[in-house]
């Protein structure tokens, strides 16, 4: 085997080893050549560079007999005895299906085990909402229109992404959830939307076996389908090959798509492109999806349902009072405490009537209906190494603060959604007139004290309706924490505003405003 041979061979795999692939390096042979694999017939192509044509003899053809599928290239080349290699050894096929796996955000999956402690609805709460959520995706609020479109949203702190995770559980249980994708700000391989179609095709194919060998073909034929517009990925990767199975058993009830914390994708033109899909969705699949969104009520979000193009195919749900939060908060709570004084290893510690009716009553009201300020006083009570009541009792203002701030997770949520304002600090100084004025401020009064021209204040707040709302010209807050945050320098930070001075800045504009100046 001293000269340049060359011969093409395929060769079947068979197994599950890269051990023979290996030994075809140490063939000696003096020749460069290239092996690589055919994805849908599984046969290598071994290819020296010659102009000759010879065929492999026992035992090198069978070499590969016990191989998987992977890419080798090398050059080889011997002189006598002594073998010297150059150039990289590339092993690992990247077929269709491996680059679909490669583009999936599996953390953005409802049941991904990246997060132990997920919101989910606790037992026996959002009962209601979650009701009205599996009538509209059997029908029961459609009318002359298909509403194929569900769009959650409420105040920050509401429940959606417990109430999206909690309505995947159930559809899965039914075999009626098709796909979900829960985005994270803060977590990079869910934030954006690069990864939204291949996490959602991945389910899709793993629920579907044709599906899976339609996409694979798809990306196989065309490897950077992933860097089309959504709208042609979706109408290549998942309309078409959902519309080959229309009709069979399996699609002949709705399947649903949750999409969740969209207001947490990086940019608002992702976030309308998004939604753009789905609308393109919900118009062209001859199989019976439909969409439910969870989200903030941002103001490019709200602009986009609000729209007529949207109207008719859009069944909306806000997380107010119709839901009668305050009572599942309640439950919530109890049913934390008495844990807590089951399971706490200073259970004995606690006082048998803990915690007092008054307490809960306070705790109730100062949620304002959101769960995150109850679980976030929950998970601050419960802590391991300190006495829950004592832990209650500095949340209520009862006793001094420990050295760790109970709302650090609520002083989170409103820093990250004041950031999102286009003037933080000009929207801080509007803010604080409800703030320190028994949580209510007059649109106008507000635009004459700063010099504000009118309609100003109506778009400086349009980015926090998750915790504003304007109604009948007035400013009125949707948390009644929200006010504590603003008022405390400790919390607030960059946006704290000293309490006597502002007081004193008010008292002066307004005698500058009745004296003409």
């Amino acid at each position: 085997m001293g000269d340049c041979w060359p011969t093409v061979v395929n060769v079947p795999l068979t197994a599950t080893t890269t051990q023979n692939a290996q030994v075809l390096l140490l063939l000696s042979c003096s020749c460069k050549y290239r092996i690589s694999a055919c994805a849908y017939h599984c046969t290598w192509r071994i290819i020296p560079f010659s102009h000759q044509r010879r065929t492999l003899s026992y035992p090198e053809e069978h070499l590969f007999r016990t191989a998987t599928k992977f890419t080798i290239v090398r050059k080889v080349r011997s002189r006598s005895s002594t073998l010297k290699s150059y150039g990289p050894l590339c092993i690992g096929y990247t077929g269709g299906f491996e680059r679909l796996l490669e583009a999936v955000a599996p953390n953005a999956l409802h049941n991904s085990g990246h997060d132990f402690d997920a919101p989910k609805c606790h037992p026996g709460t959002r009962v209601a909402v979650i009701q009205a959520i599996a009538d509209w995706i059997a029908g029961v609020h459609d009318d002359d229109h298909k509403k194929d479109i569900a769009w959650v949203t409420g105040a920050a702190g509401a429940g959606k992404s417990a109430i999206g995770r909690s309505v995947c559980e159930r559809c899965a249980e039914e075999g009626t959830l098709l796909a979900s994708f829960f985005f994270g700000a803060n977590d990079s391989t869910r934030n954006h939307k690069r990864t939204f179609v291949p996490t959602i095709l991945y389910q899709v194919c793993f629920l579907n076996p044709f599906v899976r060998r339609v996409v694979t073909g798809i990306i196989d034929n065309d490897p950077l389908i992933f860097n089309r517009t959504l709208r042609e990925q979706l109408s290549t990767l998942l309309i078409g090959p959902l519309a080959s199975t229309f009709g069979t058993e399996t699609m002949l009830v709705p399947r649903l798509i949750v999409i969740d914390g969209l207001d947490e994708c990086e940019s608002h033109s992702s976030q309308l492109e998004i939604l753009d899909s789905v609308l393109y969705i919900a118009s062209i699949s001859p199989t019976p999806i439909r969409i439910l969104v969870c989200s903030r009520p941002e103001s490019q979000i709200d602009n986009f349902f609000s729209s007529r193009q949207v109207h008719d195919v859009l069944f909306k749900m806000f997380l107010g009072d119709e839901y009668s939060p305050d009572e599942d908060i309640r439950l919530y709570l109890s049913d934390r405490f008495q844990a807590i004084m089951e399971n706490h290893k200073f259970r004995f510690s606690i006082p048998d009537t803990w915690p007092e009716e008054a307490h809960m009553n306070q705790l109730v009201e100062n949620s304002s209906g959101q769960f995150i300020y109850a679980s976030t006083v929950v998970h601050y009570t419960e802590s391991p190494r300190h006495r829950p009541h004592q832990r209650l009792e500095s949340v209520l203002g009862l006793r001094p603060p420990f050295k760790d701030l109970p709302f650090a997770q609520l002083d989170a949520l409103y820093t990250h959604i004041l950031k999102m304002a286009d003037d933080p600090q000009l929207v801080v100084d509007i803010l604080i007139f409800p703030a320190m004025y028994h949580g209510y401020a007059n649109i106008g009064e507000v635009k004459s004290m700063l010099g504000l021209q009118a309609g100003d204040v109506d778009v400086l707040l349009s980015d926090l309706a998750s915790v504003v709302q304007i109604q009948d010209d007035g400013i009125n807050f949707l948390h009644k924490s929200f006010t504590d945050f603003l008022l405390d320098p400790y919390r607030s930070k960059d946006f704290s505003r000293n309490r006597m001075e502002t007081t004193a800045k008010h008292i002066l504009r307004i005698i500058e405003i009745y004296s003409g100046k």
